[in-house]
């Protein structure tokens, strides 16, 4: 009778011993294979949200096209000689489609998108004077631009023993040309301004 009361209170003590044992057990990590989103939150609290994105200031839109014509201007042949049409060819059909004029203000480029407008500035006489390219050429290496006979006698190439012009994209097809003060910087308005409002042959 006392081994048995004895037995008995060992194994109470037992079973009081072992519960927060078993209890430890089923609240650890180790019993149970949790899935990895879990065990981060467990770990590391829960997801924080990425911080909102903070607003781009507003970007001019006339200088993100500068931008973009100065990647486009690595691609083609922007500066050289200049050379213009014969005679012959008034009234002839350019690559576009269009009517070649002599006395109109149009050009030609071997690459530039046709419908692109350029501002063609001539070493020799400091003019500029923006067209529309319309027509392919010229396929003489040494050439850069081929000009109306108009475009030509503007910039005076046509006589300068230095026919050596720059060219510079102010629009691509579908575009209005950039204003002339986003291009080159405020200016006094000339009378060599008027010019570069006669229309491309076509229009």
């Amino acid at each position: 009778m006392h081994k048995n009361l004895i037995f008995g209170v060992l194994i109470a003590g037992a079973l009081a011993v072992a519960q927060p044992a078993r209890a430890q057990a089923f609240l650890c990590e180790e019993t149970f294979n949790l899935d990895d989103a879990t065990m981060q939150s467990y770990r590391f609290g829960p997801p924080v949200p990425p911080p909102a994105p903070v607003a781009e200031p507003d970007r001019d839109p006339l200088k993100l096209r500068v931008l973009k014509y100065a990647a486009l201007a690595v691609r083609h042949r922007l500066s050289g000689l200049a050379s213009y049409y014969s005679t012959s060819l008034n009234g002839t059909l350019t690559a576009n489609g269009e009517r070649y004029y002599n006395k109109k203000m149009s050009a030609a480029h071997l690459t530039l998108p046709l419908g692109s407008w350029v501002e063609i500035t001539a070493r020799a006489t400091g003019r500029k004077l923006r067209l529309r390219v319309n027509d392919r050429g010229p396929y003489v290496n040494k050439f850069a631009i081929d000009l109306s006979q108009a475009a030509a006698r503007f910039l005076g190439v046509d006589v300068a023993d230095d026919r050596f012009v720059s060219i510079r994209v102010i629009a691509l097809p579908g575009e209005d040309p950039l204003p002339d003060d986003v291009i080159n910087g405020p200016k006094a308005t000339t009378i060599e301004e008027s010019a570069t409002l006669a229309p491309a042959a076509g229009n």
